[in-house]
């Protein structure tokens, strides 16, 4: 079975330089910081990446996908740690053009193995839309990964973002809305005082925290009317959606009925038409069928989230009870109709 898997990250060593150089000029709390980083090397042992294997573009990850059953990964930044978008406007930008062109040169040495989606200066949409035209129409990506709120922690339901989901709805791409780190705020007041220290961090980030806050960001796209307005944009939601599809019938229970509610169509309406879900690596049965059994397999992509989750991506899948067409429309068929790959 032919297996593509849309969620693979890569980092590379000029951004984590970039952005190290950029957070020693900033004033900050020693010892506030001090903590948070202690917390995070106690809380995320198990998610730790050799930075050499975060950046192998070739023989190593290569020689991964042949070993795991993956015939083709579509490869992301995905390091929101060091997230070009935490950079003042100019450096945004030049550090995403710089990383887009990493990811495309990736694709031209492999092209029967890798597809790739752009990243984008989201704090500055009137640039992040064009670089995302860029993208598409001269490097030959597929779409973008956004990394969470922006630099200033506004959702993407924001007015002033409209120009990135407008110029994906216009070159007919997918945005994948993948989760970032809570502000500082969200950190404290949710996820401090926890014992161990361990659970701060895992607790914030991917154990519960960012993946409350990806999903919040669909469903306030839904709600803010986006998909009335756009309605041949398409989002991918990883991690089984970001705990929204078990969700949807309360949310249309919730807001259907709101005064002034002004879409046109219940959340789950729209949900189930412009949304994509990924198990991002999360490979659990009962997730799984509870997508499955709200979305359908038309809207289940595959993806594993390497090299933070690692192993046989083809093996859980082929070991589903489901049928070998749905199978199949998720290993390939569905990422191939949304990319246009056929």
């Amino acid at each position: 079975m032919k297996l593509i898997t849309a969620e693979e990250h890569i980092s590379t060593d000029y951004a984590h330089q970039a952005i190290s150089d950029y957070l020693k000029t900033l004033p900050n709390d020693p010892k506030e910081m001090q903590a948070f980083g202690k917390s995070f090397a106690e809380g995320l042992v198990a998610y730790a990446v050799d930075p050499e294997v975060m950046s192998d573009i070739d023989e190593k990850r290569l020689n991964y996908m042949d070993a795991n059953g993956i015939d083709m990964q579509i490869l992301s930044y995905g390091d929101a740690s060091t997230n070009p978008d935490m950079l003042p406007a100019e450096q945004a930008i030049a550090l995403s053009q710089k990383i887009n062109e990493t990811i495309v040169n990736a694709v031209k040495r492999h092209p029967d193995r890798y597809l790739g989606f752009a990243t984008l200066p989201v704090s500055e949409p009137a640039a992040a839309a064009k670089e995302l035209k860029r993208a598409v129409e001269k490097l030959g990506l597929k779409g973008a990964l956004i990394l969470g709120t922006d630099r200033d922690n506004q959702f993407l339901d924001a007015p002033k973002f409209m120009p990135i989901f407008e110029m994906a709805a216009q070159l007919d791409v997918p945005l994948y809305i993948h989760p970032s780190m809570p502000s500082k705020t969200i950190r404290d007041n949710y996820y401090s005082n926890m014992n161990p220290i361990g659970f701060n961090a895992i607790m914030s980030t991917p154990g519960w925290g960012w993946h409350m806050e990806a999903g919040l960001h669909v469903t306030r796209l839904i709600l803010s009317g986006l998909f009335d307005k756009l309605p041949n944009l398409k989002l991918i939601s990883g991690h089984w959606g970001e705990f929204v599809p078990y969700f949807l019938e309360r949310l249309d229970e919730a807001t259907t009925p709101v005064v002034g509610n002004p879409l046109k169509h219940p959340v789950s309406y729209y949900y189930k038409k412009n949304i994509y879900v990924t198990p991002s690596g999360m490979f659990t049965w009962p997730q799984m069928q509870l997508v499955l059994t709200e979305m359908g397999a038309d809207h289940v992509i595959w993806a594993q989230d390497y090299p933070y989750v690692t192993g046989n991506a083809a093996d859980f899948l082929s070991g589903t009870p489901i049928s070998d067409k749905d199978k199949e429309k998720i290993a390939h068929g569905n990422i191939e109709k949304l990319l246009k790959l056929k």
